[in-house]
């Protein structure tokens, strides 16, 4: 049989400790299925944006989610509209045809609040800094 020291045993217990509280931070802090679409559904989410591709010069922009799957934003280089729906790996995903893209989101929980990353350029795209229900940005 295997012949295990007290330290081994340790250093072994630790790392399965550590990783299994990273994996539950991860998995905690991401926001998905229905408490996702819950999170967008009918509301516009107004986002930070960092400045830089593709968002230009950043700044608090809005995104209308409706609940029909209707989305709009007003994107500092422009307005874009299509259709979105949460995706099987629980991001949401975003059709807009008139530009032949889509682009997928991850929503994760900070100590500082809401986050949107973009899963395609694998970066944040901006906090969130306001939730108001309805379309508030008229988009």
């Amino acid at each position: 049989m295997y012949a295990f020291t007290r330290k081994a045993y340790l250093a072994g217990l630790v790392f399965v400790v550590v990783v299994g509280i990273a994996s539950f931070a991860s998995a905690k802090n991401r926001v998905a299925g229905e408490q996702l679409r819950g999170y967008l559904a009918g509301n516009t989410v107004y986002v930070d944006l960092v400045p830089g591709k593709p968002f230009g010069k950043g700044g608090v922009t809005p995104f209308f989610y409706g609940a029909d799957g209707r989305f709009a934003a007003d994107l500092p280089n422009g307005k874009v509209e299509g259709t979105w729906a949460v995706s099987k790996t629980s991001s949401y995903c975003v059709d807009v045809p008139a530009q032949s893209i889509t682009f997928c989101t991850d929503v994760i929980r900070t100590g500082a609040g809401i986050e949107h990353h973009s899963v395609g350029l694998k970066r944040l795209m901006g906090p969130v800094r306001q939730i108001v229900p309805g379309n508030a940005a008229k988009l």
